[in-house]
């Protein structure tokens, strides 16, 4: 009975081996299928469509290679990511923040966003040793890896990319060499970035010694790499675009766009050569979504997955051939619960201190899942003071525990810098004016974050601008500014909209002042600002008197802002108020005290947008001397009256704007807006609110890279009307 019982378990097993090995014989058998994903920028979308048809033949992927935005929709979808999270994410972009390098405007720190204020571009140069320094690309690529990051973090751990549930490889270029250089090992999140760097627009990623540029200089179309993993049919994808007609390359720009298209193309139609009859190849018909038309993307999903239709024979018989064995199906899933983080290190390589920076982090908490959220708006707090290159983080393992390495970089074109800027306004009633300007910066004079800038500003109303800022602790709370300034205004003088004349005011003014940063939302500071003025008459006869006087003052200056945008706001909130006391304990000539307002709101719906702005100054006693009157007039301060037009001891003025973005999600975005005005200046404290009068403008406005321009056209009453020209910042 034990003898039988033996036999039949034995004959079991060897029953089971047979059939296992029958298994393994059949997968032997399978030809192995390897999917071949191009470059193509926003065209890339049209993968998402593909691979949603491969999923309903039940073809099942072995093998994964990709360039660029072939690379990272590839390299997603071989983690174990969903095609309809794929689809979510990449739908859910802001293109418009997602493709640029600063941080939000809500997350820069609160002196950052004063700067806004100045008349200078967006962008700076670094100085050193006399020398001009520019970066690697117009783009860090900081958002990116940052997106890139999280998503991959279910599979950070993975080192291996043959590890991951479809072995996966991302193609850059060295751009040293211009060889094609295989990525499959390291950190996921960075090859997709790196295979995605295009030159001149993102900078190089550093990669074991390499400088790493878009994988489409030199294999956008990585078939050889497929092959040598193993494939033996191919599913090819060229989304890249094709060379432009003749009779559309009728500018600079076009021939550029050609000039880089050749050189994809070029290795793109080698890579074609090498295909063979078993092989498939899909080539969308993209005609309506352009390499940069990254807004435009999701419409590229349809003609993706029509093309592949398109190829049913080849993929039927292709289905046909692996179906035999069983083994079709979709990529695994890998666990995405976040990982427990038990410890954190900081790799910095900038000037600032490690407890600077390790401020930023508090929230995360260590010994509980990690908080993607917390991290990245540290991130974003930290990266928003403007000194750095990129902040970012990965996972990694020591010892048998999982932490955050956070990484650091700095500029390598700073610490110094060097903007210019020019301001100008036009207007056809009133004349017209220009400031240029320079500023330098000098970030990370100390461990502490100390810094210096300076401003010079020639034209109209030239200005000389000298402030040291140092945090007085490493969580930069607290702060000091000793701040040096030379100003010289032109202001008219106006009986019943004539101008009488004009007097140049000039002063120069020294300053120290203690301040609290308040987060990145507010800061508050107090202080002492004195010096020389002097009054000198231009032209005509304004009815003011020549002479110079001295000035002298207690300030406590309290300001909060989290809009958006300064010139074209679309959400947030500002208030400044000041308390101002002039005295001749303090160096003034005279004795008064003054209270000024502003503050305003904006929100949006769609494209539309709302804003209310309100501001007012009052003086005690009304006995300021000329260098404390209030003035409006001017766009935006009471538009249709000529700047600086209305004077007097108070001031009270209030604005109801509305906005219209004209256009898609672009580089340069373009508003048509209408502002309702009301205000005027008072001398005497029993005249405030009385006769108001009313203003108005109706402009077009651009957000161009150099600053805002406003063109339109303002109207008062009493037949003030004008029509303008703005570049500048309009709400100094």
């Amino acid at each position: 009975m034990i003898r039988m019982s033996i036999k039949r378990f034995g004959g079991k097993i060897l029953l089971s081996a047979l059939l296992l090995w029958s298994l393994v014989l059949a997968a032997a058998e399978r030809p192995k299928v390897g999917l071949v994903l191009s470059g193509g920028g926003a065209r890339g979308a049209a993968h998402i469509g593909v691979l949603r048809v491969i999923e309903e033949q039940g073809i099942p992927i072995d093998y994964i290679a990709g360039t660029s935005m072939g690379a990272i929709i590839g390299g997603l979808y071989a983690s174990g990511m969903s095609l309809d999270e794929i689809e979510k994410q990449l739908a859910g972009i802001d293109w418009a923040d997602m493709l640029t390098d600063s941080p939000r405007r809500k997350n820069l720190s609160y002196r950052r966003k004063r700067e806004d204020e100045e008349f200078l571009v967006r962008y700076s140069a670094g100085f050193s040793d006399g020398e001009i320094k520019l970066p690697q690309g117009l783009l860090q690529g900081q958002k990116l890896l940052l997106f890139l990051r999280k998503l991959t973090l279910p599979v950070a751990k993975i080192r291996r990319f043959d590890d991951l549930p479809i072995p996966f490889r991302a193609v850059a270029t060295d751009i040293s060499t211009g060889e094609a250089v295989v990525l499959g090992q390291g950190d996921l999140a960075l090859a997709m970035r790196a295979s995605a760097s295009i030159p001149s627009v993102f900078s190089p990623v550093e990669l074991e010694g390499r400088l790493l540029v878009d994988g489409g200089v030199s294999d956008n179309l990585p078939v050889d790499v497929v092959r040598a993993m193993g494939a033996d049919r191919l599913i090819v994808v060229d989304v890249s675009t094709p060379l432009a007609d003749r009779e559309k390359l009728g500018d600079v720009l076009s021939i550029t766009d050609q000039l880089t298209t050749i050189m994809t193309r070029k290795n793109t139609e080698q890579s074609l050569r090498m295909l063979g009859k078993q092989d498939v190849l899909i080539v969308p018909d993209l005609s309506g979504v352009a390499t940069t038309d990254f807004p435009k993307s999701m419409q590229a999903l349809i003609p993706g997955e029509k093309a592949a239709r398109q190829q049913q024979s080849g993929l039927a018989q292709l289905a046909a051939e692996t179906e035999k064995t069983g083994l079709a199906q979709k990529p695994g899933k890998v666990k995405d619960g976040m990982p427990v983080i038990e410890f954190m290190e900081l790799a910095n390589d900038s000037g600032l201190s490690d407890k600077a920076i390790q401020r930023y982090f508090s929230s995360v908490q260590l010994g509980q899942p990690l908080n993607v959220l917390a991290l990245e708006e540290g991130i974003s707090e930290l990266y928003g003071l403007d000194l750095f290159k990129q902040v970012s983080y990965k996972l990694v393992e020591k010892d048998g525990r999982t932490g955050i390495r956070l990484e650091v970089q700095e500029k390598p074109w700073g610490p110094a810098y060097l903007q210019g800027g020019l301001q100008l306004h036009g207007d056809w009633s009133n004349g017209n004016g220009f400031n240029l300007g320079m500023s330098y910066t000098r970030t990370a004079v100390n461990s502490r974050g100390g810094e210096f800038r300076g401003i010079l500003e020639l034209g109209e109303r030239p200005r000389l601008f000298a402030e040291f800022y140092q945090p007085l602790d490493t969580d930069r709370d607290f702060f000091i500014a000793p701040r040096l300034e030379y100003t010289r205004n032109t202001i008219g003088h106006y009986i019943e909209g004539e101008n009488q004349g004009e007097y140049d005011l000039s002063e120069v003014l020294a300053s120290l002042s203690l301040g609290l940063n308040l987060s990145s939302w507010g800061e508050l500071r107090v202080g002492w600002q004195g010096g020389r003025g002097n009054v000198d008459i231009r032209s005509g006869f304004p009815g003011v008197e020549e002479g110079s006087y001295g000035t002298g003052m207690l300030f406590a200056r309290f300001g909060l802002d989290t809009l958006d945008s300064l010139f074209f706001p679309r959400q947030g909130y500002w208030l400044q108020t000041e308390l101002l006391s002039y005295s001749r304990n303090w160096g003034d000539d005279h004795d008064f005290q003054q209270l000024e307002l502003d503050a305003g709101w904006a929100f949006s719906r769609d494209r539309n947008s709302f804003m209310f702005r309100g501001q007012l100054g009052l003086t005690k006693d009304s006995d300021a001397p000329l260098y404390g009157m209030y003035r409006l007039g001017g766009f935006l301060n009471l538009s249709g009256y000529y700047k600086d037009e209305l004077s007097g001891q108070h001031m009270g003025h209030g604005m109801l704007g509305y906005m219209r973005r004209l256009d898609d999600v672009g580089l340069i975005p373009v508003y048509l807006g209408a502002t309702l005005e009301v205000g005027n200046t008072w001398q005497f404290a029993e005249d405030i609110g009385e006769d108001w009068l009313l203003g108005g403008s109706l402009f077009l406005g651009l957000d161009t890279p150099l600053g805002p321009l406003y063109m339109g056209y303002a109207r008062g009453e009493e037949d003030h009307s004008t029509v303008f020209l703005y570049v500048g910042a309009p709400l100094k």
